[in-house]
């Protein structure tokens, strides 16, 4: 009889269903998380003669990702921008 290189059938199967059970979990995070559709807008700072941002009016000075942040929620209040959802609707559309 030639000896089974490939181990214990059931320990396999145990395997197989634990490596599919962690590709199945990770793919429905990965579908669950909220993400921003596509929106095109515009962000302006003023800058000083060195390139540094000026603050506002509270003294706070805006990083470039707030800014666009800001920016894109302003957009969807407005109603310019779609607001976020769940990364497996924008799969359906």
């Amino acid at each position: 009889m030639i000896p089974s290189r490939a181990g214990n059938p059931r320990r396999l199967l145990v395997i197989a269903c634990a490596g599919v059970a962690l590709a199945l979990l990770i793919l429905g995070w990965y579908a669950t998380r909220t993400v921003a559709p596509d929106c095109v807008g515009g962000v302006a700072r003023l800058t000083d003669g060195s390139g540094r941002t000026l603050p506002d009016a509270n003294g706070r000075v805006w990083s470039a990702e707030e800014l666009a942040d800001l920016a894109y929620r302003e957009a969807v209040a407005s109603g310019r921008c779609d607001p976020p959802r769940a990364r497996w609707k924008h799969w359906l559309d």
